[in-house]
């Protein structure tokens, strides 16, 4: 005969005692708890969730939680509990906190069904997780950009290769990006772009614009339409919104980075956005520092300190290229070879700084007379070489006597009264007509240089004939 009362807690959330005491007990829980009778009436709930949710115990107990509206958000799923007979969670957000719900079915010892509802608040751990997001996103971004730096040796590619990953990592089709050069800001490179708004920006199009960002001293430069409107180039591409980066290093502009938008869609703006483009500027911003670095260290390592014409080391790899180049299209190419006549004499007469300043001078004469694709080298001491490629033999004689010359037309070391004359012995060789490989290449156009230096220097002698390997 079964003896329990209503007074009897076993049928109260599986506590045994008396019912103060199962009120008693659901009130030691620190998480809100409810439970409910099988037709959605609450049984019971403790003193935390009633807080939690802003109601009084008295005012809900044995009334339907869906007659509660502060309660519904959390029951929801109720009815598919009781029908399946199986615990579930479900997360919702109460009051700006994120809160887990697990609704756990349970049967008394008289076989009541009833059910509990326990809210746990995770803010905390939601907080956290978005945080770990964040950073791991921020990671993605960093090794992304970073592995453009060293995807290629090319360092066009490798900017290219960098706009191309800042718009994969923003979502955006459409950008720039624009590198400082004192006042003037260059293009480098843009993506899905058209080839007026190109020419456009090489030719200065977007100067004001980039001069207006600087002026602004924002970190981030946002353009809706209405300031686009007032842009001709960038309304003739048909660009709604624009976002703008000053990529900064040790406090300066050094370039800047355009993101934009091509369609009527608005783009939401929030800090989430802002601090993306932050971090994608800084890395920019490093990465170009990078390739400024490099391309500094290249060059010091290709090109003689004091004149800074190139080096033998780049000279003698160029002059290997240039012989492949011709084995491979029937070109030919020459060389000259020049000395500075009676240096030592003038070393020992005004000094060795004064016979820097003549090698400066004269790396001067020797660049501006060379064409894009000859190759200017300090050879060692008081000696020149300049290559020319695809060159006939005739050419270079008439080019190396215009530079001969203008040396001996030209007055060195102004400071001195009236300043000093100086003059050049010249070798010419041609390949493959008077060499076959590099080392008689150069054995013959030291050979002609000698002939003219001891014939009475200040002139040019062509080599001829031809020397074997």
């Amino acid at each position: 005969m079964n003896s329990e009362s209503p007074d009897n807690v076993t049928n109260r959330a599986g506590f045994r005692g008396t019912k103060e005491i199962a009120f008693f007990t659901l009130d030691l829980m620190p998480d809100p708890f409810i439970v409910l009778n099988c037709d959605g009436t609450i049984y019971d709930l403790n003193q935390s969730c009633a807080d939690f949710i802003g109601i009084r115990k008295a005012d809900v107990l044995n009334k339907s939680f869906a007659d509660i509206e502060s309660l519904n958000i959390f029951c929801e799923k109720v009815p598919e509990v009781f029908t399946k007979a199986a615990a579930d969670f479900d997360l919702v957000i109460f009051h700006n906190r994120h809160i887990e719900v697990s609704l756990l079915p349970f049967s008394t010892g008289d076989g009541t069904k009833l059910l509990r509802i326990v809210l746990k608040d995770i803010s905390n751990y939601v907080t956290l997780e978005q945080e770990l997001l964040k950073r791991n996103k921020e990671l993605i971004i960093i090794n992304t950009l970073s592995s453009a730096f060293i995807s290629s040796d090319n360092l066009d590619h490798v900017v290219e290769n960098l706009l191309h990953k800042v718009l994969l990592v923003t979502d955006f089709s459409t950008g720039w990006l624009m590198v400082r050069d004192g006042n003037f800001f260059l293009f480098k490179t843009g993506k899905n772009l058209t080839p007026a708004f190109i020419a456009a920006a090489e030719q200065g199009g977007l100067q004001k614009l980039c001069s207006d960002i600087i002026l602004s001293s924002e970190p981030l430069y946002i353009a809706e339409a209405v300031e686009i409107a007032k842009d001709s180039t960038l309304t003739d591409e048909g660009i709604s919104f624009l976002a703008a980066v000053p990529l900064v290093f040790n406090q300066e502009v050094t370039g800047m980075l355009f993101l934009a938008l091509k369609t009527d869609t608005a783009y939401a703006f929030n800090f989430d956005f802002a601090a993306l483009l932050s971090l994608v500027g800084n890395q920019i911003s490093m990465i170009l520092d990078k390739i400024r670095l490099f391309q500094e260290t290249r060059r010091l390592s290709i090109t003689d300190g004091l004149t800074g014409l190139f080096n033998s080391r780049y000279f003698y790899k160029q002059l290997e290229a240039e012989i492949a180049r011709s084995n491979r299209y029937g070109h030919s190419f020459s060389l000259i070879m020049f000395d500075i006549d009676s240096f030592k004499k003038l070393n020992d007469t005004y000094g060795h700084q004064a016979g820097d300043d003549v090698l400066v001078e004269l790396a001067r004469i020797l660049q501006s007379a060379s064409r894009e694709a000859d190759i200017a080298v300090r050879y060692g001491g008081e000696e020149f070489v300049i290559v020319l490629p695809n060159t006939s033999e005739a050419d270079t004689v008439y080019l190396a006597d215009r530079i001969r010359d203008s040396v001996e037309q030209t007055a060195f070391l102004q400071d001195l009264t009236g300043g000093i004359t100086i003059t050049l012995s010249g070798g010419v060789a041609s390949y493959p007509m008077n060499a076959g490989d590099i080392k008689s290449l150069l054995n013959a156009a030291d050979t002609a240089l000698y002939a003219a230096k001891t014939s009475g220097k200040n002139r040019v002698v062509c080599f001829k004939g031809h020397i074997r390997v």
